[in-house]
């Protein structure tokens, strides 16, 4: 069996990397997902109280709904403003930490990968957002008002 070229071997070691690179970016976008999830269904279970208070107070289904949605994406704008400095200056220290003697990568992050990760920080949010305001539009108002902490 005749042994491939350098140069198609090359292409074939860029699809496998690329390949990994694909598959660890969407793998790190479910995660983000995820977190957001979470972290806004667990913000407005802790509230319910507060929240039912404030429909009984008159308070209608929008304006919860913006009270909720505002502190989430102002809490993704604290993240991404602060994570993006620090995500490259973590692999920045990555690459100098793991250094072997005979393979190097170098860091050369596009502005276009920081401009994706934060427009994609913010959809996630904004998909989140939406799906949480069905949880704001369940909020028994009576039933949280009555339960004792």
């Amino acid at each position: 069996t005749p042994k491939p070229s350098s140069a198609a071997s090359d292409v074939y070691k860029r699809q496998i990397i690329n390949s990994v690179v694909v598959l660890v970016t969407f793998m790190a976008a479910c995660l983000s997902f995820v977190v957001v999830f979470t972290l806004s269904n667990t913000n407005i279970s802790e509230r319910e109280r507060e929240l039912a208070t404030i429909k009984v107070l008159g308070f209608r289904r929008g304006e919860v709904h913006h009270y909720v949605n505002k502190e989430t994406l102002s809490l993704t704008a604290i993240g991404t403003a602060l994570g993006v400095p620090l995500g490259g200056l973590l692999a920045e220290s990555f690459t100098y930490i793991l250094q072997m003697p005979s393979l190097y990568f170098d860091v050369e992050v596009e502005p276009l990968s920081y401009v994706l990760a934060v427009v994609l920080s913010f959809g996630f949010t904004i998909i989140v957002n939406l799906a949480t305001n069905r949880t704001l539009n369940k909020i028994d108002m009576v039933g949280a008002l009555k339960s004792a902490e």
